[in-house]
């Protein structure tokens, strides 16, 4: 069950069609065949097997969304080793831990990248490989081009769906990055999931414009499954991702809630686009702010799909489709705040400290068992212990479970307050303040109190003109119970955030702990 299967599969039925369109390579547009992709493939893997890269030893990848990402990805799986994609928006000190806990034989990096960030030259023992050089190449290191082309095509080593594809890093909002070991078998689960949740179908354009290395690129199989083409683009930019929806006929990607947000700002007037094919805009990571949603119900259509999952058991643990989407403007509004219905094959229970299923309806931890779950965190044998418990993945997150079967995640199990002996789940004030005018972005914490224990703390940041404090108690009184309002309100010009895009609450406790 290697991951590669998939890939070399869709050479033999779709050779000819396009996999691959690179739209940022430095040479301009380059499209590259299923044919063309597979050869590549086996000819890195073979590379790498002949500088001594051994089954299951790892190599690690800064690479941005480029093709060099995609041939790099599925050589070193296909060859049974270990991929350890890296997130080139984390800081240096974050990557050199990532490459050392790993223990990479390799680093393969895009020149740029690595030009920035000079203490990594020499920590893998084989050196590096660099792909788009802007200065000379040092020594101890390949020329990418040069080094992946010599070696011969060769096929793809079989593997068993418990081995180790890939290791991926945690955002590490507490701490160091964790990394969580997929096997073959996530991988081909997830794509079997984004086939059927997404509806993926021949002629899929999917757009890569969010990070390969993170929840984009779990759809480059599903779409090579179906023979479609993979659209990459290095970076984000809103006015352009709207021209390629139209220009290059995409019809699934995915995105983060706030990158649909600033989809919406660059179309300006929320009026609906013409002559789109886009059939899944899929949208995961964090929660969905209700003017957003209902903005790119409008603008986009019927395209919207949700998912609720973590890297350790990635992509689809609940899904809301297309039709879910539209209730929410209908009959069922109450729908904006939920992450969807289990997914086929997996098995969700909300329970208590002592590990008893909660009431229906009653808040608990969210534990969960599926196929794409990981084998554990590498190297951390009592994190994996605290994580899987009888089987069970312990997700941290608290949420609860209607009568009709949808989960409703209502915080980050660390990040709740308990004010005067009750509990106050940070994220269901924060979805309430995000409703009201003017409030852009919202974090709610405890800060300590000598009467209460914890104050709930809303930290703000305005959309234009901030509400006063009378307009804010006036709103919460109406909309939010006593216990669960915020007692103080901090306003700042930004959210402090991880590379992942995640808000560091902590950061945000021990700023205004020891101010308070």
């Amino acid at each position: 069950m290697n991951l590669a299967t998939l890939l070399a599969r869709a050479a033999d039925v779709y050779s000819d069609r396009i996999a691959v369109t690179d739209l940022d390579d430095p040479s301009g547009r380059r499209d590259i065949t299923y044919r063309e992709l597979w050869t590549q493939v086996q000819q890195t893997a073979q590379a790498l097997r002949g500088i001594g890269i051994c089954p299951g030893e790892r190599v690690a990848m800064l690479l941005g969304n480029s093709w060099e990402y995609v041939q790099t990805f599925l050589a070193i799986t296909s060859a049974g080793m270990v991929a350890v994609p890296m997130n080139i928006r984390l800081l240096e000190d974050e990557l050199l831990h990532i490459v050392r806990d790993s223990g990479a034989r390799l680093l393969i990096a895009q020149g740029t990248l690595l030009d920035e960030r000079t203490r990594l030259v020499g920590v893998a023992p084989l050196g590096e490989v660099i792909a788009r050089p802007k200065a000379p190449i040092g020594p101890g290191q390949q020329d990418f081009d040069r080094f992946f082309s010599a070696g011969a095509a060769d096929g793809l080593l079989e593997t068993g769906g418990e081995d180790l594809a890939s290791i991926n890093y945690t955002s590490g909002t507490t701490g160091l990055p964790k990394g969580a070991m997929l096997p073959h078998r996530a991988w081909v689960a997830v794509a079997s999931y984004s086939r059927d949740l997404l509806g993926f179908a021949e002629e899929e354009v999917t757009l890569h414009t969010a990070a390969l290395t993170h929840g984009s690129g779990f759809l480059m199989l599903p779409t090579m499954q179906v023979g479609g083409r993979a659209l990459l683009c290095a970076k984000f930019d809103p006015p352009r991702v709207l021209q390629l929806l139209k220009d290059e006929r995409v019809t699934s990607g995915f995105l983060v809630p706030s990158m649909i947000q600033m989809l919406l700002d660059a179309h300006g007037e929320l009026m609906p686009l013409q002559d789109l094919a886009l059939r899944a805009m899929y949208y995961a990571g964090s929660p969905i702010d209700p003017a957003t949603l209902r903005g790119a119900l409008k603008t986009f259509g019927d395209v919207l799909v949700q998912s609720f999952a973590q890297t350790e058991i990635p992509m689809f643990l609940t899904s809301m489709g297309r039709a879910e989407h539209q209730l929410i403007n209908g009959e069922k509004p109450h729908l904006i705040r939920a992450a969807g219905r289990v997914v086929p094959g997996v098995r969700l229970r909300v329970v208590d400290d002592q590990q008893r299923d909660v009431p229906l309806g009653d808040t608990g931890e969210v534990i969960a068992q599926g196929p794409h779950m990981m084998l554990g965190y590498w190297s951390r044998p009592e994190a994996t212990a605290d994580a899987i418990v009888n089987g069970w993945l312990h997700t941290g997150d608290v949420g609860r479970f209607d009568e009709d079967g949808y989960l409703y995640i209502v915080d980050r199990k660390k990040d709740m307050i308990i004010s005067g002996g009750s509990n106050v789940y940070a994220r269901e004030v924060e979805e309430t303040l995000l409703q009201m005018s003017g409030v852009r972005e919202v974090a709610v914490i405890g800060l300590p109190h000598p009467k209460w224990g914890e104050m709930v703390t809303a930290v703000l940041v305005a959309d234009g003109a901030a509400p006063d404090q009378e307009a804010l108690d006036a709103f919460c009184r109406r909309e939010i119970a006593d216990f669960r309002r915020p007692k103080k309100y901090i306003w700042v010009d930004q959210l402090p955030r991880n590379p992942y895009g995640k808000v560091l609450k902590r950061q945000l406790r021990d700023r205004f702990a020891s101010a308070h």
